[in-house]
């Protein structure tokens, strides 16, 4: 499951979506994208320029108003802000509209992509406008924040006390904490579209927005002309499972095999008995972060945390290979490698934690509103515990093979992934995945598009993906991690496909 992804793996991602490809080229500010703009509705805000974004000049900036809650006719109301590229060739009408979104969720579309996607997306922008929203909640669109996940301290935090702040956080949100779903950013999207009277949308998702497109498209379904999945997973997709630790033992083997460097056998075999002495004996390691000492416990669950890593975002083999070589050496009892992977891993992240365009109240409020968890979330937190440890115990009783090269436990918890996130959220009524299996989605044109060496979105989830619309070509893209996008393969195909409208 594509949980918040390390916060800013999502705009790693789609910034080598731009290798190879040039900026896109400027035209009239005042004259781009002519029949989109005068198009527009009252009911939005005046395009303008925007100023604060250089790197775009033909941008024009606006937002739309809409109410936090659609159903309730006193609901406050929030800001929904976005940013439309305009197609270059003024001489001849448009041929459509690209709407993408970077994942996360919580990582705004428009400062921390936008500059990416309209480049990766350039050898269409001669006749495609580029329109970048930022979900509500997120950058533009009123973000949010808590002060208990605020800075970079929770990067450092043990399980526990990662639960106990996005706990918090939810109830400092208050009555807020259950409005940011991913129909309703579906919803804002379509308001976007409705202000700017654009008639269908190409959608194009990396990471969360895979979730977030079929969200749109079955919601309004006349409005969608293609939808672009990449590193794809279905809004019923379930953290526990077996087939995050397959495909991370798989993504062992073929970097392995690629790189000559490694013996995969020997990788699996050094980290399982790693973990196995970690779980019987933590050691530790202190972490200095912009002059803050942290006392990190070494235990199984950071050892699974930083491996999972390894394989959640682009390809890596120097991180297996470290990897690799700090469980070789915990045979000799030498843990100085394995110290020093950790305080790097745990570093990356506090980094990305505090770069700005994130929201991570918002990221775990769409979260542990919509996604798939093993306890009831109008429980109690003490049932909701009850019900996670009964979960675990069955995977666990799966046997060791299932998770190896760990346990049960220390996989399905690992920071950034942990199924058990939200066990201190306020309950919520309304927790649900946005829509049933089996619902019925539109029969458009569908690319998926998942990499052989992502244990993130593996490709099983990729494929079930795929399976939720009536004809979508799956395409599995060799060497790449998450996401597909970032290879040459992957970024031909999704330029070609929605250049032509077909796979």
């Amino acid at each position: 499951m594509s949980k918040p992804l390390s916060r800013l793996h999502a705009a790693l991602a789609i910034a080598a979506l731009t290798a190879g490809c040039a900026a896109a080229p400027t035209g009239p500010p005042d004259d781009a994208g002519a029949e989109v703009l005068a198009a527009q509705p009252a009911t939005v805000a005046a395009l303008a320029p925007c100023e604060d974004l250089p790197a775009l000049p033909t941008a024009r900036c606006g937002s739309v108003v809409v109410p936090l809650d659609r159903s309730d006719p006193e609901s406050p109301l929030t800001e929904v802000a976005f940013a439309l590229v305009p197609h270059t060739d003024t001489s001849r009408p448009g041929l459509g509209t690209v709407v993408p979104n970077p994942g996360g969720p919580g990582t705004s579309t428009i400062d921390a992509t936008g500059e990416l996607f309209t480049q990766a997306l350039a050898p269409l922008a001669d006749r495609r406008d580029v329109l970048l929203v930022d979900p509500r909640g997120v950058g533009r669109s009123d973000a949010l924040s808590c002060p208990a996940l605020d800075g970079p301290d929770q990067a450092f935090a043990d399980l526990a006390r990662q639960r106990a702040a996005i706990g918090a956080c939810g109830e400092e949100l208050g009555e807020r904490a259950g409005a940011y779903g991913t129909a309703a950013v579906a919803d804002d999207v379509d308001a976007v579209r409705e202000a700017l009277g654009v008639d269908r949308l190409d959608l194009l998702g990396v990471s969360y927005g895979t979730f977030l497109m079929p969200v749109y498209a079955e919601r309004h379904p006349e409005h969608v002309r293609t939808v672009t999945m990449a590193g794809a997973y279905p809004v019923d997709d379930d953290p526990m499972t077996s087939r995050g630790p397959e495909a991370f033992r798989r993504a062992v083997q073929l970097t392995c095999e690629s790189t000559g460097a490694c013996s995969s056998e020997q990788v699996l075999s050094d980290l399982a008995a790693l973990g196995e002495r970690l779980r019987a004996e933590p050691d530790a390691v202190d972490v200095t972060f912009d002059g803050t000492e942290h006392h990190v416990v070494l235990d199984e669950w950071q050892l699974a945390s930083a491996a999972g890593r390894v394989f959640s975002k682009e390809p890596d083999p120097e991180g297996l290979l470290a990897l690799a070589g700090a469980a070789a050496a915990a045979r000799d009892d030498d843990l100085a490698p394995l110290r020093e992977l950790v305080a790097a891993s745990l570093t990356a992240v506090a980094e990305d934690a505090t770069s700005g365009a994130v929201s991570v109240a918002q990221s775990w409020a769409t979260t542990c509103h919509d996604y798939v968890r093993p306890f009831d979330a109008t429980a109690d937190p003490a049932q909701r515990a009850a019900q996670l440890e009964a979960s675990v115990d069955e995977l666990a009783g799966l046997g060791a093979a299932a998770f190896a090269p760990f346990s049960a436990r220390a996989w399905t918890t690992r920071a950034d992934y942990d199924a058990g996130a939200c066990v201190e959220w306020p309950a919520d009524a309304g927790a649900e995945a946005p829509f049933a299996p089996g619902a019925d989605l539109p029969d458009v044109p569908v690319l998926v598009l998942n990499g052989d060496l992502d244990a993130n979105t593996t490709t099983a989830a990729g494929r079930e993906a795929a399976a939720q619309f009536p004809d979508a070509t799956f395409v599995e893209v060799a060497g790449a991690g998450h996401t597909p996008a970032t290879t040459a393969e992957g970024l031909g195909a999704i330029l070609a496909f929605i250049s032509e409208g077909k796979a």
